[in-house]
């Protein structure tokens, strides 16, 4: 095929234009028909080698390994595919965009110091966050992007990329014409080779393990146990990693996302102050009672009701409304004109939340003191101390309409899980259970609570570094969950290879080296 359309008929017309040279043919501008079509060679040339290495290296890092200290070296190696993709697009990335790429460093690294499934899973959450904000904040301009458009664009990039994970084949279609016969084809070939040789090195290495033993082992000690089905599944997961992230830096580098920022404050004001009104007086006389009955503990309480009793309930129920409050207080602010009487309601209403999440925290605190830690009682106090750090930010807005409120709620969830990942919650949690039970049992046997060992048995491997020093120490009726503590980590920390190392677990597996372990 010729690289411009050629049409050749003496006398016809172009586009409705009467052709004014009949006897010459009439040929397409070039950049008419790269318009025409929707292929990108160049694109598979620049980016799809990387692809495939970044495909590749994804599941060598992850596949059945989330908390291996493999996974740093992953989050490392988005960052070098992103940041490859975005100079092979021409683009530069500014120094702002440092912090997130760091943050994502540090979840990374902490994903390998932790055995909590539920920190796991959530450090990987917002990795995912930290790491498509990057992509957006670099390739859009985001300086007036607010919470809706970040989170619509967030989705949009994600579900973007699946609808255009098999744009590969037309760019390299596309590009294998525009090279048939240069020396340019032959990586084309050299890379198509390459990957039609992974399966057969899969099935080499499973073949020559079972042939023999030590070349087994030193197999094992890098890639744990393998067979037929993790060959199968190892291929399939870098097959759908290659064409989405393909589709995801097609869909980038053509700009697929809407970055218009549409103005929502149409609303009239009137409505929202009727309805806000009423709810700021409740939240008022609400607070004048948190003051009163539970921070300086005057006034009477109804019958039948101690201040403990009284201190400690309510708190799930006064975290959802400072949620609400948050999202009631962002709506007026983005859906409803300016109006000072209205920012007046609004700035009541924040600063009432203050006093409920203090209220809120105080209760759990009295509550953990009663019934000691759970990660549920942890986790609301966290949240309760980044729903403040974030109303201190609504403020901000409510004062100055140009506060960058999502920029500082991002920094502000950020910052304050960096400090939830790396705490270890579950070690803490068996500190404080354990030291508490112990003291009130020393202090008068019979009252001393009984520890709840179902709960204790069921923490992750971070907690060993309390559990385990207790052996020979226990009561005789409490062994039986300490030895299935025990044995359900020495069996996860056997398990460990090279790639899927986890430190909470190493040091499990060191300290049953050591011979401190079971009753």
């Amino acid at each position: 095929m010729e690289n411009n359309t050629v049409i050749a008929a003496a006398g016809t017309s172009v586009s409705g234009v009467d052709n004014l040279y009949p006897n010459e043919l009439y040929k397409v501008p070039e950049e008419v028909r790269k318009k025409s079509s929707s292929a990108k060679p160049e694109l598979a040339e620049k980016v799809a080698p990387a692809c495939f290495l970044y495909a590749v290296f994804f599941t060598f890092c992850l596949y059945r390994n989330a908390s291996g200290i493999a996974f740093p070296f992953y989050v490392a190696g988005t960052i070098g595919f992103a940041v490859y993709t975005i100079r092979r697009s021409g683009i530069s990335w500014r120094g702002e965009h440092i912090g997130a790429v760091t943050a994502g460093l540090l979840f990374g690294i902490s994903n390998c110091f932790t055995d909590d499934s539920r920190i796991i899973l959530m450090n990987e959450a917002w990795l995912f966050v930290l790491m498509t904000y990057f992509l957006l904040s670099v390739y859009f301009d985001t300086r007036r992007w607010q919470f809706r458009k970040f989170l619509g664009n967030i989705l949009g990039l994600t579900f973007g990329s699946i609808g255009r994970m098999f744009s590969f084949f037309p760019d390299a279609q596309a590009w294998m014409e525009k090279h048939r016969g240069t020396k340019n084809s032959q990586a084309c070939y050299v890379l198509a080779g390459v990957g039609a040789s992974i399966p057969l090195i899969a099935i080499v290495l499973i073949l020559l393990s079972s042939a023999d033993v030590i070349f087994r082992e030193s197999v094992h000690v890098v890639f744990g146990d393998i067979d037929g089905w993790d060959v199968f599944c190892c291929i399939f997961w870098s097959s759908v990693m290659f064409f989405f992230s393909y589709g995801m830096v097609s869909l980038l580098d053509s700009r697929g996302l809407n970055e218009e920022v549409k103005d929502h404050r149409k609303g009239q004001p009137i409505i929202a102050i009727s309805a806000t009104a009423v709810i700021a007086l409740i939240y008022v006389y609400f607070c004048v009672i948190q003051v009163v009955y539970l921070f300086a503990g005057y006034g009477t309480l109804p019958e039948g009701y101690t201040y403990a009793q009284y201190a400690r309930q309510g708190f799930f129920q006064l975290l959802f409304i400072c949620l609400m409050n948050l999202a009631l207080v962002l709506t007026g602010l983005g859906f409803f004109r300016e109006s000072r009487v209205l920012k007046g309601i609004l700035l009541v209403i924040s600063l009432c939340t203050f006093i409920m999440t203090a209220s809120s925290a105080y209760r759990m605190l009295l509550y953990i003191g009663a019934y000691y830690l759970t990660f549920l009682r942890i986790f609301v106090l966290w949240a309760l101390a980044v729903i403040a750090l974030l109303l201190a930010g609504i403020v901000g807005k409510t004062l100055k309409n140009r506060f960058p409120l999502f920029r500082y709620g991002l920094c502000v969830i950020t910052v304050c899980y960096l400090v939830l990942s790396y705490s270890r919650p579950d070690y803490w949690i068996a500190r404080y259970n354990i030291s508490a039970c112990l003291e009130q049992r020393a202090e008068d046997t019979e009252m001393g609570r009984e520890l709840d060992i179902r709960y204790l048995s069921g923490l992750s491997a971070d907690a060993a570094p309390v559990i385990m020093p207790l052996n020979g120490k226990m009561e005789r009726t409490e062994d039986d969950w300490y030895n299935y503590y025990i044995t359900r980590h020495a069996e996860r920390a056997e398990e460990m290879s090279l790639r899927s190392y986890n430190f909470s677990r190493g040091y499990v597996k060191r300290m049953l080296a050591g011979g401190q372990g079971y009753n």
